[in-house]
């Protein structure tokens, strides 16, 4: 059964990914009754941790980097599910760079599925000890690249585990700490506009309306 592969009123564009599913992210905390507080992150921008926010001690933050899933060429079905890492190319260093950010990739293709695109998603890290190659596939072994079949990565119900039981993300216990990640992810945000804007290169910048396009920044309390 391929209908989540299966375009409906075209391919979903990478904004309408992240709006769905950070929608179904809220929804989640929402119902379990822990407070969220979840933004994007942009380039030149001073993301101040609010001084009248409760910060429990052991809560944690933790980064998203949305990406836009894309079917090869040919039928829709699993092994023609990819993403593109290449875009802006400072990127994919950053999210590297800093482990508390994960790759969300998206694995439908048809809009019907929108309500529930948080259950049809993953939540990935590439691997420092493994060639830097950008493509990554949902289930293709024949494709040349080290992330040819990924489909059995974290969906959501593992991932948000996780983050209670302290493997993922970054624990912070003071509203210092907690500016201190934001302010090392939002440095390597401003690094990537510099390097998308060097002369005789592309302005990724502009044309896809900011380098940190895509990034988002959850905060919440841990329990007990």
């Amino acid at each position: 059964m391929t209908m989540h592969l299966k375009a409906n009123f075209g391919k979903p564009l990478e904004r309408e990914y992240e709006a769905w599913i950070v929608a179904g992210i809220e929804r989640h905390f929402r119902a379990i009754g822990i407070p969220l507080s979840i933004w994007a992150i942009g380039p030149g921008e001073e993301v101040v941790w609010p001084a009248d926010e409760k910060l429990y001690v052991d809560s944690k933050i933790v980064g998203l980097q949305f990406k836009q899933a894309k079917l090869a060429k040919g039928a829709a079905s699993p092994d023609a599910l990819h993403w593109s890492l290449h875009q802006p190319p400072a990127q994919f260093q950053r999210v590297l760079s800093n482990s508390e950010i994960f790759y969300c990739l998206p694995t439908f293709i048809n809009r019907r599925v929108r309500d529930e695109a948080l259950h049809h998603c993953l939540f990935w890290r590439p691997d420092a000890t493994k060639p830097q190659d950008k493509n990554v596939w949902y289930a293709n072994t024949r494709a040349r690249t080290p992330y040819n079949e990924v489909a059995h990565g974290m969906r959501w119900g593992l991932f948000s585990e996780q983050l209670f039981q302290c493997p993922i993300g970054k624990k912070v216990t003071t509203a210092t700490e907690a500016q201190a990640v934001i302010n090392r992810i939002q440095s390597h945000v401003d690094q990537e506009q510099l390097s998308s804007n060097t002369p005789g290169g592309r302005n990724y910048g502009e044309s896809r309306g900011e380098a940190g396009a895509g990034l988002y920044l959850l905060a919440f309390p841990l329990e007990g």
